[in-house]
């Protein structure tokens, strides 16, 4: 019943649903076509004032063109009083009505573009914040020329889109409901709800995937949104429609609670009924579960009253068996006279098919294992017995019994003892095992390269490999028993101490150790870990294992190739990947303590044609010589390196003034200019370089460095064999040569 109610209030929400979202849909397109006829009037009425204009050869005056049934009065009402403005070909503001304009438009990009193109479309702009007004505005301008064609200026109107929505009645969109305008390039909207209109830049609206009910047949075109975030406190089920040609995006809500209203009370009127029927139906199931559980309670208490009378014998786990001796009668056999579950488990046959049945036939095993004749023994001397033994007949067990005498007959108490005595074999194979695997561990221990330790918490060697045992060896020292602080001395003990204390904590820690050179050799290092070790529980930590690793060849070839990785192979010089590292200690070195740098980018002047010319080796051998140039005209601590190809990189750190960097840049000028003599190959060339500053501040090294490259460009520009300075980047402003 209730999945009914469910799905057909389902099915009648989202009918209700489809039809606000067509309602919203309808009403956005009419103010989309209502919004796109008044900016065509608009951009009708700049091209009837362009062909006045023209006619009156540039006489035409905005007094005179807007006046009461004057031309403008044809295409828009005059109660708009839409701000309009004449601009002269010079961008000067010669003539505007009902709004404040620039006094200057040359420079803007719309007033460029309209004076650039010979065209006649209206430029419209996105909508844009006024800065006098603070309202927002559409901008439709359009060219005006003279007689002979040129280019006489620009007629400008500005539409303020609060215009489409505050005086518009064909939209009522019912109390709450929300009329709105956005522009999908700026983001600003202007909106009306209820009788409030305001402007906001931080409304956005996206589509619904699907359509505006998805799952239920909506027709084809209605275009559902989302406010990206709420408009107000009002809940609403929105529509919008695009206006892509003037960049805009018409929005209507209506309230959920105005849209839904009938829906709610029919949803009521569901939900009133389905509980009143399942009111009727739970109060006839009460009276039923009732009747059942009186029912039930009779039933356990029977029930419990049974098992409470079984439970005595049943209760032990071990297998009880009371027998009567049957005397000669029976062949010396023994009758059952009761038995408890494990018991009649023990035999594997029901518990009452057993009673008063010879043991001998139940369990003729029995008598083959001798169990009877020891039945019989303990009858006639009266002597208890208890013993452990395992059956030799059937699958081996091990059973534990005792065998007591009672009245003509004896009762038999055994539990089958086999799992213990299983798991007491295992624990014997296990230890021989856990040796066998110590043994194991500790020849793969001897065969590692590295030097393996146990130490326990009170910092005592309890182990060592073979590796360590030799390095013990010639220290001339015994490790095995002794504290740490004894074996490695004081000294040591106390640099390796907080290490200790981490992985007694806990703690897997790792660290590299440098040992001093001994008088004749060189030193070595060591790469140390130390594991922690706990107990079964893995609540304590008992000690730890320390692993010791010489990595004096590893370090020493890691070192050799990030030398290598460096250096530009041709010049020698520094590559970019070292030049970048230095770049940025360089630059927080001045960040940290105030101090001027600079970067020079740099470049040979007609590099391409010594190469084109004379081949690549002699190419390579002028890179060589440049770079060698390079580094005798600069200070030893300043940092020269080649990016690649002709193009090199100067750090000047530590400057007093923005001069000495371009006095340095100038005499590498200078320096340059001199011909190159290139085994036997006279080669002449120029440098051009691009040189910027930094003090401090929040800086890439990528932006300095994109800021060098620009000033070199500029230098290029200005004719080659020059340089060019920059401003600090991040710091005060130096004076820019």
């Amino acid at each position: 019943m209730w999945s009914a109610v469910y799905w057909q209030v389902r099915q009648e929400r989202a009918t209700a649903r489809h039809e606000a979202v067509l309602r919203s849909h309808a009403q956005a397109r009419t103010l989309a076509e209502n919004a796109g006829f008044l900016l065509r009037q608009a951009d009708h009425a700049t091209q009837l004032f362009k062909l006045k204009f023209e006619e009156t050869d540039g006489a035409l005056r905005l007094p005179e063109f807007t006046r009461r049934n004057g031309p403008l009065t044809l295409l828009l009402p005059v109660r708009l009083a839409l701000p309009v403005a004449l601009y002269g070909p010079d961008g000067r503001l010669a003539d505007s009505l009902h709004g404040t304009f620039a006094p200057r438009a040359g420079d803007e990009g719309w007033f460029r573009a309209l004076a650039g193109s010979a065209g006649d479309m209206a430029h419209f702009s996105n909508p844009l914040v006024d800065p006098a007004t603070k309202g927002w505005r559409i901008r439709v301008a359009r060219r005006l020329d003279d007689g002979a064609g040129h280019f006489a200026g620009a007629i400008v109107m500005h539409v303020d889109p609060a215009l489409f929505i505050d005086d518009y009645d064909r939209l009522e969109p019912g109390p709450g409901g929300y009329v709105g305008l956005l522009s999908r390039d700026t983001g600003l909207a202007a909106s009306r709800v209820d009788d409030r209109v305001f402007s906001d830049d931080t409304l956005a609206f996206a589509a619904v995937q699907g359509g505006a009910a998805a799952g239920t047949g909506a027709a084809a075109g209605a275009e559902e949104a989302l406010p990206r975030r709420p408009v107000d406190g009002i809940a609403r089920i929105y529509a919008f429609r695009d206006m892509p040609r003037f960049a805009l995006m018409a929005v209507v809500g209506h309230s959920k609670a105005h849209a839904l209203a009938r829906f709610e009370r029919r949803r009521t009127m569901y939900v009133s009924v389905a509980t009143v029927a399942s009111i009727v139906v739970l109060a006839f199931v009460g009276l039923l579960q009732r009747h059942a559980r009186r029912l039930r309670n009779s039933t356990r208490a029977a029930r419990a009253a049974q098992r409470q009378l079984h439970a005595a014998i049943d209760a032990s786990l071990d297998a009880l068996f009371l027998l009567k001796a049957c005397r000669e009668a029976c062949g010396g056999d023994f009758i059952l006279v009761d038995i408890n579950e494990p018991g009649a488990a023990m035999l594997g046959h029901p518990r009452a098919g057993l009673l008063g049945r010879r043991i001998g036939q139940l369990a003729p095993a029995w008598r083959d294992e001798g169990l009877l004749d020891r039945y019989r023994s303990v009858l006639e001397t009266g002597q208890p017995l208890e013993e452990e033994f395992a059956t030799r007949t059937g699958p081996p067990r091990w059973l534990q019994h005792q065998v007591v005498a009672i009245d003509d007959g004896v009762a038999v108490t055994t539990r089958d003892i086999t799992a213990r005595k299983q798991a007491e074999l295992a624990s014997r194979q296990a230890m021989a095992a856990l040796r066998e695997k110590e043994a194991r561990l500790r020849t793969l221990a001897d065969m590692m390269p590295a030097m393996i330790a146990y130490v326990d918490r009170d910092e005592v060697y309890r182990f060592q490999n073979l590796v360590y045992e030799r390095e013990f060896t010639r220290m001339g020292v015994q490790a095995i028993g002794r504290s740490a602080r004894e074996i490695i001395g004081e000294e040591r003990y106390m640099r390796v101490q907080p290490w200790v204390c981490r992985a007694l904590a806990g703690e897997t820690v790792s660290f590299e150790e440098d040992e001093a050179p001994p008088p004749e050799g060189t030193g070595r290092s060591f790469e140390v870990r130390y594991i922690p070790q706990r107990d079964e529980a893995g609540e304590h930590v008992t000690g730890f294992h320390v692993v010791r690793t010489d990595v004096t060849a590893q370090r020493r070839e890691k070192q050799h190739l990030l030398r290598l990785s460096t250096i530009d192979a041709l010049t020698g010089l520094m590559n970019r990947a070292g030049f970048t590292k230095r770049l940025d200690a360089a630059m927080q070195y001045s960040r940290e303590h105030g101090t001027l740098m600079a970067v020079m980018y740099m470049d040979i002047d007609r590099f391409k044609p010594v190469n084109d010319t004379h081949g690549h080796a002699v190419g390579d051998a002028l890179l060589k010589a440049f770079a060698g140039r390079l580094t005798h005209a600069l200070r030893e601590s300043d940092t020269v390196a080649r990016l690649g190809g002709d193009e090199f990189t100067i750090i000047l750190e530590r400057l007093l003034r923005c001069e000495d960097a371009e006095r340095a840049a100038a005499k590498l000028v200078a320096a340059m200019a001199a011909a190159f003599d290139l085994d036997g190959v006279r080669v002449g060339i120029s440098t051009s370089i691009g040189v910027a500053f930094y003090r401090s501040g929040d800086l890439a090294p990528a932006e300095l460095l994109a800021r060098a490259d620009t000033l070199l460009y500029e230098a290029k520009q200005a004719g080659r064999n020059t340089f060019r300075t920059g401003g600090t980047l991040g710091g005060q402003q130096p004076d820019a040569a």
